[in-house]
């Protein structure tokens, strides 16, 4: 069994490399396919930190830490885990460290 084919995720579109796609981002033609190179997060729809979206490599540019993994997330799931970890220091602890690294202690968001 390959991956061409995983089913369908909760917008009901069938997803895997096999299924020809466009950008997910507003005004993106980009074709692509909804395979996990692809898919925001790494993984379909199973990371707290991503959404269901799937982003040619123009769209889908940064990187948060996940259980020791860099994975590739979209603009928005980016400004999203920096809000979270902005406004909850205390329960993100690790993504706070992360942040302060990559982009030193001027990182946070202004709320």
């Amino acid at each position: 069994m390959g991956w061409a084919n995983c089913g369908t995720d909760s917008k009901g579109r069938p997803i895997g490399y096999g299924f020809p796609a466009t950008c997910d981002h507003p005004d993106c033609k980009t074709k692509i396919d909804r395979g996990l190179s692809y898919a925001c997060g790494d993984m379909h729809g199973d990371l707290d930190l991503a959404c269901e979206g799937y982003f040619c490599t123009a769209h889908l540019k940064h990187t948060l830490p996940v259980d020791g993994d860099d994975k590739q997330v979209c603009e928005a799931c980016y400004k999203a885990a920096k809000k979270y970890a902005t406004e909850n220091p205390e329960d993100a602890h690790d993504l706070v460290a992360w942040f302060e690294d990559q982009e030193g202690e001027d990182w946070r968001v202004q709320t």
